[in-house]
């Protein structure tokens, strides 16, 4: 067997050469090339893979970019709008502080107790301690006393001049010592009188020493009483808003002029209307709310 390939190369002289090559060579060389071939193409598909796979990083690193820049700006509206939510929320916590300092004052300037109007009967729920300084519980405090203010006579029925304080006095028919459990307040005969509260009427009647009188009924153990009315714009079972007129200014009964007798009674005793009169008064300080003498001065 032949294990050589012999070639024969002519000039253009005409001039001939042979030479030859060892069969096992060519294999060598076959495979060589063959390698080197093989080699190349698998080179140039990895540098064509690793161009792609630099230009889906660059893609994605574009991605990724615009992905983080857009949290950031989410992270900015929600650190923003959490300021401004809790500058809110501030804000409501100032105003019912104040509604409640504003409420706490008022019922403090006329000498009532918050507690005195509550009781264990009749009631439940879950304890919510009032003095928690929390969004809710000041909520739930500044409710409470708005419900419970809702029921005190605060500011006077009727425009006019105090002529009779609440408490000891001479009798005006007989002159003997006497308790007087109201406000007797003069005005011209059919002067509108007004409610100082929202409630409900449970006496609209007239008799000898009353003349024509009103009894309302606000709550939390309120009860308030208008004696000597020429008239009567309310009846029993009817309810009334605060500044709601309830009668005409009169001089009926056991009187000696027009005027209004105004009894303020809490848990069915009475007690001194003066304060809740001039409420506003005894707030800023131009009258005590206790003490002094009373009669002769304007109310409005």
């Amino acid at each position: 067997m032949e294990t050589k390939l012999h070639f024969m190369v002519t000039s253009e002289r005409g001039m001939t050469r042979s030479f030859y090559i060892k069969k096992k060579t060519v294999w060598i060389l076959s495979l060589v090339l063959g390698a080197l071939v093989l080699v190349s193409g698998v080179g140039w598909w990895a540098t064509v893979e690793n161009v792609a796979l630099r230009a889906k990083k660059a893609v994605i690193k574009q991605e990724l970019a615009k992905v983080q820049e857009s949290h950031r700006q989410v992270l900015a509206v929600a650190v923003d709008q959490e300021e401004q939510q809790r500058m809110l929320l501030d804000n409501a916590l100032d105003e019912l502080r104040q509604r409640s300092e504003i409420i706490e004052s008022i019922l403090s300037a006329v000498g009532i107790d918050l507690a005195a109007g509550e009781g264990p009967s009749n009631t439940g729920g879950p304890y919510i301690s009032l003095g928690d300084e929390s969004y809710q519980g000041l909520t739930l405090k500044v409710d409470h006393y708005l419900d419970f203010i809702k029921s005190v006579p605060l500011g006077t029925p009727v425009p006019g001049t105090l002529t009779s304080p609440f408490g000891r006095r001479s009798d005006p028919f007989h002159g003997r010592p006497a308790m007087h459990d109201g406000l007797d307040i003069h005005n011209r005969v059919g002067t509108r009188i007004k409610a100082p509260a929202a409630g409900l009427v449970t006496a609209s009647n007239y008799n000898r020493a009353n003349g024509h009188y009103l009894v309302i009924d606000h709550g939390n153990d309120f009860q308030t009483r208008y004696l000597h009315l020429q008239k009567r714009l309310v009846q029993a079972g009817d309810r009334v808003e605060r500044g709601q007129v309830i009668a005409q200014l009169g001089n009926t009964g056991r009187s000696t002029g027009p005027h209004l007798h105004y009894t303020i009674l809490h848990n069915d005793k009475p007690i001194d209307p003066y304060p809740f009169v001039r409420v506003a008064d005894v707030l800023d300080g131009t009258i005590p709310a206790r003490g002094g003498s009373v009669r002769g001065q304007e109310v409005r």
